[in-house]
């Protein structure tokens, strides 16, 4: 068994349970007696990556990491409920962290206030603004939820569609209300939660992968959205610039994102082939996507947030080489850690390749 075998297999052992148990609405308990029960109903996601210990890594080699609510000492736990230490020789390591939540709310919310035009206003001070031409990086919705992010500009390599054709690229919970928007819905930038309404249309829905909410696994977030007549873009993102190509992830990989609520950050990947309960709706614990293959992104240190509500969308790029590698969608309140479709999934799923940096002299 390898270290993806021995991950495989203890997300089919926990994940089904947290799902069942709605792992995403636990928290953490001071009663040792509350904890223990509820043990076995603490894993919310299975990851790949390096064993820490204070903060350190303590070996190159890969582990099988297993995120839970609470971290409870194995001496009061039974045998049955405890996470074994290894699994056919692969280390597992257990780590303390909050379930995530996708980053964008479904109710609306009383519309923000436009960015100031005084002082010539960057793109990044502007992101939860009308912005035109469009960019990536700032706010966009679909017309009955609050704000996402505009991750970035793509083409459809779908049998039939013109290859001129270019689309916006966003979550599916942004651009079409988790699986409740129709091809043909308006898209607003900015969002509603930031001023957005019918004058600030600049798309229309096309096309998204449904998201399964029964326990099935899903692997992407993800929409697209074509152009409204006359709406000029710029193929950028805010801060970063334009994107040139993609690439795989790796434990250890630094990365970057802007998006419309902390603008531009950076992070480091602690996960990869990242199983994980997701929360589709704040509001309601029992709205829950499995998703698999995912990339987890802790904020750097010193810094407080990586993504926060609103960030969703947010093309997840390569630090320093401006190759797109994920879609970022969801984490938890603190915004400490994030999580992101695994960019390959991305295209592969929506039919669509990314507008690369030779569109730049083109267009312009």
């Amino acid at each position: 068994m390898d270290v993806l075998e021995a991950k495989q297999s203890l997300s089919a052992r926990y994940l089904p349970l947290g799902f069942r148990s709605k792992v995403v609405a636990r928290v953490q308990t001071m009663s040792v007696d509350e904890a223990v029960a509820g043990a076995r109903l603490n894993v919310h996601a299975v990851g790949i990556g390096h064993k820490f210990v204070n903060g350190q890594a303590t070996t190159d080699d890969m582990v099988v990491r297993v995120h839970v609510v609470q971290k409870i000492a194995p001496s009061l736990l039974s045998p049955r409920d405890r996470i074994p230490e290894t699994i056919d020789g692969i280390p597992t390591d257990i780590i303390e962290s909050a379930p995530a939540f996708a980053l964008a709310r479904r109710p609306k919310t009383a519309a923000g206030q436009a960015a100031s035009a005084s002082a010539a206003p960057t793109c990044s001070d502007s992101r939860k603004g009308k912005q035109r031409p469009l960019v990536a990086g700032i706010s966009v919705a679909h017309r009955d939820i609050t704000a996402g992010t505009l991750g970035y500009f793509c083409r459809s390599r779908r049998q039939g569609d013109s290859a001129q054709q270019v689309y916006i690229l966003s979550n599916n919970h942004v651009l079409a209300n988790v699986n409740k928007g129709y091809p043909g819905d308006d898209i607003y930038q900015p969002g509603p939660a930031d001023g957005g309404d019918s004058q600030a249309y600049v798309a229309d829905l096309v096309r998204f992968t449904p998201i399964d909410l029964s326990g099935a696994p899903n692997r992407v977030d993800g929409a697209i959205a074509k152009f409204a007549p006359d709406i000029q873009w710029r193929p950028e993102i805010c801060t970063i610039g334009s994107i040139n190509g993609t690439a795989v992830t790796a434990v250890g990989m630094s990365v970057c994102k802007h998006g419309r609520t902390t603008g531009y950050t950076e992070g480091i990947v602690t996960d990869i082939a990242y199983d994980a309960l997701i929360g589709m709706d704040h509001s309601d614990a029992s709205i829950v996507g499995l998703f698999q293959n995912q990339i987890r992104i802790e904020s750097v240190s010193g810094a407080p947030a990586f993504g926060l509500g609103g960030d969703s969308g947010s093309l997840v790029v390569e630090l320093g080489q401006k190759r797109g590698v994920g879609l970022y969608f969801a984490g938890p309140p603190s915004g400490n850690y994030g999580v992101a479709n695994q960019i390959s999934d991305v295209l592969s799923e929506l039919e669509i390749e990314l507008v690369d940096g030779a569109d730049v002299a083109a267009i312009a």
